[in-house]
């Protein structure tokens, strides 16, 4: 990001809150409780866009998309306000005259909005876009030849829903996931991949991308805090984050949460929980940073400068980069122990970490990319920090909902999330465990490092980070040269 300050100005923006509870910590690994703080108000000044007078070019090693964001967050209304720059460049060899965005926020009626004059191309007027559901097409006033760039400033606002959801302004809690307007990928030879949503799963496809991301509150209601995908990097005018090299940036806002604390090595452990689960909160923020350290030997390191769970007002879970939700009813139901979903899901989520951020698929055309190894990690969690417990995890999590269908079934196949849970998760594990049995541990395990260290590869020019099926076959044929055509039979369409 420093090589292109004169292109950008002043760089901006983001969040994170140190705040929290007085319970006491688990034994290993030390947990501790954050003391609260009151966060102070303040307003938004109106941005002003910078004239480009030519096509920017930005160094190799920094072609990494970069987004600006300048961001309001406005009580009681629900309001977010978002002025956002975009520096994009043409990394393949194809000429590009058009750009593809993710507007998430616009799959409800009535959320998001334009603001006036919303978009520049280097600081001239840019052509109408067309907007279809969640995606918008951008023609281009310049064709971007490979390797040139485009500098974009785009204003909007988006009129939060009062329920409780991924992007969403509750009484319980505000959540920004999905929020900005991003530029998908673009695949070279084939095209921007970009889906429709879909009755079930994941549809978005994220590439990795730098975010520097600065909020500002009006109106803030008492001791709000706020859990973000990247650590505070200044708060004297506003929370201001910055986040490179990652797959999403989300936050979440309460003035309920409690922050629990724990660490792995020199990463940062926080969960953000409301106060009539603090215990289970305890037991969450244990499961997280007992899979962290395991997962960072068993599949490669984990880069990123923290990791934040956050207890959701909505059901199940959903996983960002560095942050991840998991649904409140995992929480009121914990008890004791870690033969319960709070525990399993959080060594899934956090698993996430691996299969979606640091390397990712197309979520919804090869769901089970992501999925399936998630959900086999759990096993993996089980097996390594609590394997008295195995059996139960295989009767309870797989075996007792008697899965069906394809592996590698599509998020339109399903109009319903338990037959699509049965055949992408829980068989996709199971093919994963059976596959293991075939090659051994040791050549398995080889496996999977070579897989996620093929994908986390950040010396590719294209710098996606993207797995498929092909993908996964071709490290595998690598390590192992047995038949297992009955395999892809058994489990595969």
């Amino acid at each position: 990001m420093g090589k292109n300050t004169a292109l950008w100005g002043c760089l901006l923006f983001a969040f994170w809150v140190l705040t929290g509870c007085s319970a006491p910590p688990l034994p290993s690994p030390t947990l501790t409780a954050l003391p609260s703080s009151t966060q102070t108000p303040i307003s938004l000044p109106t941005a002003t866009a910078t004239v480009i007078p030519t096509t920017p070019t930005v160094e190799p090693e920094t072609r990494r998309t970069q987004y600006i964001l300048q961001t309001t967050l406005t009580y009681p209304d629900g309001l977010l306000a978002v002025s956002e720059g975009v520096l994009y460049t043409n990394r393949s060899s194809d000429t590009l005259t058009e750009l593809v965005m993710s507007v998430e926020a616009n799959q409800n009626t009535n959320e998001f909005e334009w603001l006036p004059a919303p978009c520049l191309e280097n600081g001239q007027p840019c052509q109408a876009p067309t907007m279809e559901g969640v995606s918008m097409t951008l023609p281009l006033n310049q064709a971007l030849l490979p390797g040139q760039s485009v500098d974009l400033r785009l204003s909007y606002q988006i009129h939060l829903p009062s329920r409780a959801g991924l992007l969403s302004f509750g009484s319980k809690q505000v959540n920004l996931s999905g929020w900005i307007v991003g530029i998908v990928p673009y695949i070279e030879g084939q095209g921007w991949l970009h889906h429709a949503p879909g009755a079930v799963g994941e549809y978005q496809v994220n590439e990795l991308a730098d975010y520097d991301v600065k909020l500002r509150i009006v109106n803030a209601p008492e001791d709000l805090k706020i859990a973000a995908s990247a650590p505070l990097k200044d708060n004297s005018e506003g929370y201001h984050f910055v986040a490179n090299n990652v797959r999403s940036f989300a936050l979440s806002a309460s003035s309920d949460y409690e922050i629990l604390e724990s660490s792995v090595g020199s990463t940062r452990v926080r969960a953000f929980v409301f106060p009539e689960h603090l215990e289970a909160g305890f037991a969450a923020l244990e499961a997280a940073s007992k899979a962290l350290e395991l997962y960072s030997t068993l599949f490669g390191p984990y880069d990123r400068p923290g990791l934040t769970l956050v207890e959701a007002a909505f059901a199940d879970g959903m996983e960002n980069d560095g942050l991840f939700f998991l649904g409140q009813e995992y929480f009121a139901a914990y008890t004791s122990g870690s033969e319960n979903y709070l525990t399993a899901l959080s060594a899934h989520e956090t698993a996430h970490q691996w299969w979606y951020a640091m390397t990712s698929s197309d979520q919804a055309l090869e769901p089970w990319l992501d999925e399936a190894l998630s959900t086999f990690s759990e096993r993996l969690f089980y097996e390594s920090v609590h394997p008295d417990e195995v059996d139960w995890w295989l009767q309870t999590r797989i075996n007792g909902y008697q899965p069906q269908g394809d592996v590698n079934s599509t998020i339109y196949d399903f109009s319903a999330f338990r037959p699509y849970v049965n055949a992408v998760y829980l068989r996709g594990a199971m093919f994963l465990g059976e596959l293991r049995d075939r090659m051994g541990e040791e050549a398995f395990n080889a496996f999977l490092q070579d897989y996620f260290s093929t994908l986390n590869d950040k010396s590719t020019e294209d710098q996606l980070g993207l797995s498929s099926a092909d993908t996964f076959w071709q490290v595998l044929s690598a390590h192992y040269e047995g038949d297992i055509s009955d395999l892809r039979t058994k489990y595969f369409k």
